[in-house]
C-alpha cells in the first residue's frame, strides 16, 4: 500500500482508465473554516497531481456542471451520477437528493429514505444505482428511471453489513465497506456477497479501478495494486 493522504478525503471519483480524483480537506488557517483540493492520482507512475475545480466538476457533474454547481450548496460533499439517459443524481451523506435534467436545471428534491432511515451514497451500475442504509444493515439498489427500490440486501438482524459506511461499484462488482474493517463484495451477476479485503483498521471508503483501489482508513488514504 502506498500512502497518498493523511488529510480528510470528501470524494473519490474516476478520471481515466489510469487515474482517479481525490479531493482532500484543507483547514484555512486561523479559522475554522476549510477548503477543498483537487487532484489526480496517477495508478502506473503513483504520482499525485494538482487538479482544476472545473475539471473536476465537469468529471462529477458532466457539461452542465457550471449550472448545476451553482445551484446546490456544497457540491464537494455530495455524490453524484450521470446516470443512462444524461440526467445528474446528486445524494448528500443527509439522504438529502436532487435530479437534474440535460441542461442542468432542477427536475426533483426530495429525501432516500428506508423504512424511514437515512439512505445516502451512490455507486451507478448501468440503469440501476446502489446506495446503503447504515441502520438498517443493508445495500439497496435503486431503477433509475423511477428511483424506486429495486433489491435489498442485507437487513436489520442480518450480518451481511454491519453500520455500512460506503458503497461503490466498477464494471463487475459493488464494494461495501461494514464492520469489523471490512470490504464485502456483491456479486454483479448473482448477488452473492463475500469478503473482499480485511484491514487492521477502520475503514470508510474503498473504491476499485481495475487491479487498482484506493481505500481511505483512519490513518490515511491509500493506493493498493492487486489487492494487496
Amino acid at each position: 500500500m502506498i500512502k497518498i493522504s493523511t488529510r480528510e478525503i470528501v470524494g473519490i471519483h474516476a478520471y481515466d482508465k489510469t487515474k482517479a480524483i481525490i479531493v482532500e480537506k484543507i483547514p484555512i488557517p486561523n479559522t475554522t473554516r476549510f477548503k477543498a483540493a483537487y487532484s489526480v492520482i496517477d495508478f502506473e507512475n503513483k504520482t499525485k497531481d494538482v487538479l482544476t475545480k472545473n475539471a473536476y466538476l465537469l468529471k462529477k457533474f458532466g457539461p452542465s456542471f457550471k449550472t448545476i454547481s451553482e445551484t446546490i450548496p456544497n457540491f464537494v460533499q455530495c455524490d453524484a451520477a450521470i446516470l443512462y439517459d444524461k440526467r445528474v443524481l446528486v445524494i448528500y451523506p443527509n439522504g438529502e437528493a436532487g435530479i437534474f435534467d440535460r441542461n442542468g436545471e432542477l427536475s426533483w428534491s426530495g429525501y432516500f429514505k428506508y423504512h424511514n432511515e437515512i439512505v445516502f451514497c451512490l455507486a451507478l451500475t448501468g440503469k440501476y444505482f446502489w446506495s446503503i442504509c447504515p441502520a438498517e444493515n443493508c445495500a439497496i439498489r435503486y431503477y433509475c428511471q423511477t428511483m424506486q427500490v429495486d433489491l435489498r440486501i442485507g437487513g436489520k438482524n442480518a450480518s451481511t453489513f454491519v453500520r455500512p459506511t460506503h458503497i461503490s461499484a466498477d464494471s463487475d462488482d459493488i464494494y461495501v465497506c461494514s464492520g469489523n474493517n471490512k470490504v464485502r463484495r456483491i456479486d454483479g451477476s448473482n448477488f452473492t456477497v463475500s469478503d473482499h479485503l480485511k484491514f487492521d483498521e477502520e475503514i470508510t471508503q474503498y473504491h476499485k479501478f481495475g487491479k487498482y483501489a484506493i481505500a481511505v482508513l483512519s490513518s490515511g488514504t491509500y493506493l493498493l495494486e492487486d489487492n494487496e
